[in-house]
This record gives C-alpha cells, sequence and structure tokens, in this order.
C-alpha cells in the first residue's frame, strides 16, 4: 500500500488563543478518502492549512509522497490538488486566462484534461470568474485541483453551500480521481451524504486532538448505538464504548458487538449523523 500523506505527532499552539493542535498522527493511503470529522472550531481547517502550508507547526512532521517536507519544499505541491472552501483565483480573469496562469504553475499540467472538464461541468471558458455562482466557482476550482497528474487531492469544505446536482457532479469527479490507482483524498465535510458516499475511514477531531480513527466499514458493520440507564451503561468495559453521551438520564452511546454489548437493546448504526453527534457531544471514550 502506497502511503501518500504522513502526519506524524503535529502540534500548534496559536498566540493569544487557548487553542491548539496537539499530537495529531494519521496516514492517507493510496485508494482511500480519508474524512476529518469535527465540529467548527474543532481543528479540520487548521489541519489542513498546516499540511498544506499556510500554517508553520511548532513541532511533527509531514511526509508527502514518502519524503519529509520542510517549509522551503515547493516540488510536492505538483503532486497534490487542494480546493478550499472559496475560490482564490483573479475575479477579474476568464477561464481561458486562468488556465494561461495554471500552464505556468504546475510542471505536469495537462491542457486538454482541464477543458474538458470545463466542458463536462459546462462552465463558460469566456466569462469573467467573478460572475460565477458558487457552484460554478467550485467546478472550476476542482478542474483545476485535477488537471495536473494529481495524486492526492485534499478538499476542505469543498461541497458546502452546493446545489444537489453540483454536489453530485464533484461527488462523482472525486470517485473516478481515487478508482484511479494510487490516488487518495483528504477532505473535511459538514455534509454527512459526501461522508457516507465517499469516505473510506473517518477520523474524529475534538479540540485539536484526534478523538478516534476507524474504518467507516467497520463502524457500520461492527458498531451499533444502545440507549440504556446509568446502570446498564455501568456494566460495560472501557474498551466496549466508543462514545458515550448523557442526558436527562439517559445513556446514548456508540458500542463496539461483543457478549457483554449484545445483551443491551442495541440499534444498527443507519447514518453516519447518529455517530457523530455522539462522539462529537459526548465526553466518554
Amino acid at each position: 500500500m502506497t502511503t501518500l500523506l504522513s502526519v506524524q505527532n503535529l502540534t500548534k499552539q496559536f498566540t493569544d488563543s487557548r487553542f491548539f493542535i496537539n499530537d495529531v498522527s494519521f496516514e492517507v493511503n493510496a485508494g482511500e478518502i480519508v474524512a476529518l470529522i469535527g465540529k467548527n472550531g474543532s481543528g479540520k481547517s487548521t489541519l489542513i492549512r498546516m499540511i498544506t502550508g499556510s500554517y508553520t507547526v511548532d513541532s511533527g512532521q509531514i511526509n508527502f509522497f514518502g519524503k519529509q517536507v520542510t517549509p522551503k519544499d515547493t516540488a510536492y505541491k505538483n503532486d497534490i490538488g487542494v480546493v478550499f472552501d472559496a475560490m482564490n483565483f483573479p475575479k477579474k480573469m476568464t477561464i481561458l486566462k486562468l488556465e494561461k496562469v495554471f500552464q505556468a504553475l504546475y510542471q505536469n499540467w495537462d491542457s486538454n484534461y482541464f477543458f474538458n472538464l470545463i466542458k463536462q461541468f459546462e462552465l463558460p471558458a469566456g466569462q469573467l470568474v467573478k460572475d460565477f455562482s458558487r457552484g460554478m466557482s467550485m467546478k472550476l476550482i476542482m478542474a483545476a485541483a485535477l488537471s495536473h497528474e494529481t495524486k492526492l487531492l485534499i478538499l476542505d469544505e469543498a461541497t458546502a453551500g452546493l446545489d444537489a446536482a453540483s454536489r453530485d457532479e464533484i461527488q462523482e469527479e472525486i470517485e473516478k480521481f481515487v478508482h484511479q490507482q494510487q490516488h487518495g483524498v483528504l477532505l473535511t465535510s459538514h455534509i454527512a451524504e459526501d461522508i457516507e458516499r465517499l469516505a473510506t475511514h473517518l477520523i474524529f477531531i475534538k479540540n485539536g486532538e484526534i478523538f478516534a480513527k476507524i474504518e467507516k466499514k467497520d463502524l457500520f458493520e461492527h458498531y451499533s448505538i444502545v440507549k440504556c440507564d446509568q446502570a446498564e451503561f455501568d456494566k460495560l468495559e472501557y474498551d466496549d464504548v466508543l462514545a458515550a453521551k448523557e442526558h436527562l438520564g439517559e445513556i446514548e452511546a456508540v458500542v463496539i458487538h461483543n457478549a457483554r454489548t449484545t445483551q443491551l437493546p442495541l440499534q444498527p448504526i443507519q447514518h453516519i449523523d447518529e455517530v457523530n453527534k455522539i462522539i462529537l457531544r459526548g465526553e466518554y471514550r
């Protein structure tokens, strides 16, 4: 298995702020779509900006394609495509003019592939991008991110605010991209549909730290949700419970299937949001 991105013990403290990223480690391998999941302010976008070089790191190591990178390194950026939740291209340019800029920026720029995506997305190549809707803007950014022989795609809320049809188009391109061997994706999204459809691995972030890492398939196949009282919950062992929250005397927990938990009234996990609200609002681990 080819490792495209390895983040090891990443830490950052912000001046005049109590928030910090604390000892974050994870990998993105070829064929994987890894989703960072967390509430607003949990550190997802901060991590993305640290990984892509927008923010410096206090300690830790970032490896792209098996090689450690430093703030002075730029060559690896030819092999990654980054999509943030807003378009940062010059707005008084057309796609035709922007494409000339992309040619100069990327060593492996593929004009034919880019314009095929522009045609597929039905974007007007001669129109000023300042007049684009959000959906059109995100399709343009995605086309640019995919058109230089990208190996790793990094998406930060790339489908936020899009209509269903536009979101489906972008999801399809992500699926096609990862279907090709040696490609992978790291993404953040508040949209449960994105995670349920796309993600292969889930990383839950709370207060700048990793709370849990799990394969999505394992979560749905080997865990369930239980609602019980405190006495029943106290019979469980620490390793039985992924997360739990209490409300008005009732415990709602995500538990692994074993001899102890199967004695409880288990409910199969139907949607990722059922797990999100327990993990992201719960206290137990």
